[in-house]
């Protein structure tokens, strides 16, 4: 008995195979048109672009997403990296970057994986740290982190003044001229300064935030 020809099935089968050779040559002779960074708060664009081969706007099919991470990720700045493509020719850059916590008296910016680096141009918004806190300096630079943005960068200097009963003591030089000692153990409450500040009624001085629950102020000259 003699098998009927699916002509409707070959038909179909050989329309699916035009369209996959057709999306592949397509997909071959494509190049990058756009290109989009985003998630970059401290490198530029530009910056970031320039450790890619992307800025020649070569052919999709030659970029590489593994090779543009690995690319970005030798930068201490860079903490993860996430590449998208897209069959029209569009390029995304997703970064995220590890925080700038302070400076040091040599220049040198602390990064939130305690990294050291160096830039070409002065950053904003963080405080200087003037003196070495090595003894507890991992920790000090872990309990930053849980300082806010918006107080980190109203402390202009951070001094490490340890006692023989307090090896994590710290002193706080405030944008606003008041000073304020905390322990790295209450470094939270350093976060409702904005709500202290106002109790304060206008006088300038030491703010104690090291020990118990109340704040005494004293007038001192920096």
């Amino acid at each position: 008995m003699k098998r009927k020809i699916n002509y409707k099935g070959l038909i179909t089968v050989g329309i699916i195979v035009l369209l996959i050779v057709g999306i592949v040559f397509l997909y071959r002779s494509l190049y990058v048109k756009n290109i989009y960074v985003t998630g970059n708060k401290i490198l530029t664009e530009s910056e970031i672009l320039e450790k890619t081969n992307l800025l020649s706007y070569p052919r999709l099919i030659s970029v590489s997403e593994r090779e543009i991470i690995d690319k970005l990720k030798e930068n201490k700045i860079i903490n993860t990296v996430k590449v998208k493509k897209s069959l029209f020719g569009k390029v995304v850059i997703e970064v995220s970057e590890n925080k700038i916590l302070y400076q040091d008296t040599n220049g040198k910016y602390m990064l939130s994986n305690k990294e050291e680096i160096t830039l070409d141009e002065t950053y904003l918004g963080v405080p200087t740290l003037i003196n070495d806190c090595k003894e507890v300096k991992d920790k000090f630079i872990d309990k930053l982190l849980l300082v806010n943005d918006g107080i980190l960068m109203h402390i202009s200097e951070i001094e490490y003044e340890p006692t023989d009963l307090d090896k994590e003591r710290f002193m706080f030089y405030m944008s606003d001229t008041n000073y304020v000692y905390i322990t790295l153990n209450k470094i939270n409450l350093i976060n409702s300064y904005n709500e202290i500040y106002p109790t304060l009624e206008g006088n300038k001085g030491i703010l104690y935030l090291d020990s118990g629950n109340h704040f005494e102020i004293k007038e001192k000259s920096k």
